[in-house]
């Protein structure tokens, strides 16, 4: 889930070096909840029965569905196919060749620290094709996923947030892509979403402050490249978020943790760096 509040957004949050083994374990989980839901994109399959399929597998694991009942969404999965862009609520239309499938998707993993239960929270998304897609659509989905990659090289302590930024932009700009602004990455805490917000456009900055990466942080970088037009519009289910012009969109999510050796990508469970769509 993406998007920025600031009325909202809870303070930045530092996690432990005991903690990372756990935030390492709820990024895995979301990793694994995501490809193996993906592995499930076919046509005639419908939206809701993957939902179905990811909730049991979370719980079974013993573990909570992140999204589901946060702010009020319904279920499991966020599921955005071709022209919504984030938020879409599965039902039960089946897919269709040719559709392509974001799946975004949460897991929250609770556990004692310091005597008080604390959670973590793993996320990431996904843009998956259903069945042949058209070259146009392969090269937004790959080039997505290259924007995805561009932000996560531009993390490491004593950089700034703009630099995901000017990096995600970077590539939206060279392939001439709508670059949705309303939206992006975030940090992330034991309440999910916290500050800092990540903006895919350096823009954002003429407006609010910059902020330093520091060890600690868990930041999940989320591109979402459009087509035409990078407009947007919300439809009346209050959450599933449209391309205005209704042409297509992709959208890709990793969760990265800074530490003092570096970044680790933990919910990089398939090596999706190199990935294109076949």
């Amino acid at each position: 889930m993406s998007g920025y509040d600031p009325t909202m957004a809870q303070p930045i949050c530092i996690f432990e070096p005991e903690q990372y083994d756990l935030i390492r374990e709820a990024g895995r989980l979301a990793g694994e909840a995501l490809h193996r839901s993906g592995a499930m994109v076919k046509p005639g399959v419908t939206p809701l029965e993957l939902d179905e399929f990811a909730e049991t597998w979370i719980r079974e694991q013993g573990h909570i569905p992140t999204f589901k009942g946060y702010m009020g969404f319904p279920n499991t999965l966020c599921m955005s196919i071709n022209e919504n862009i984030v938020h879409g609520i599965p039902n039960t239309k089946p897919l269709k060749e040719g559709d392509i499938v974001s799946i975004d998707v949460g897991v929250t993993v609770t556990e004692k620290f310091k005597a008080k239960d604390f959670t973590y929270v793993g996320d990431n998304a996904f843009t998956f094709p259903c069945g042949e897609v058209s070259p146009k659509i392969k090269r937004l989905l790959e080039h997505t996923n290259e924007g995805l990659w561009a932000g996560v090289d531009a993390i490491a302590a004593g950089n700034h947030i703009s630099d995901i930024s000017k990096a995600v932009e970077s590539i939206a700009t060279r392939q001439r892509y709508g670059n949705v602004e309303e939206f992006g990455g975030h940090g992330v805490g034991p309440k999910y979403h916290c500050e800092p917000f990540i903006p895919n456009f350096a823009g954002f900055f003429d407006d609010y402050h910059d902020t330093e990466i520091l060890v600690g942080m868990v930041l999940a970088i989320e591109p979402m490249y459009n087509i035409g037009v990078s407009d947007i519009f919300k439809h009346k289910d209050g959450w599933t978020i449209t391309t205005a012009d209704r042409k297509p969109s992709a959208h890709f999510e990793h969760e990265v943790l800074v530490t003092k050796d570096g970044i680790e990508v933990i919910t990089d469970v398939r090596n999706t760096r190199n990935w294109k769509p076949e």
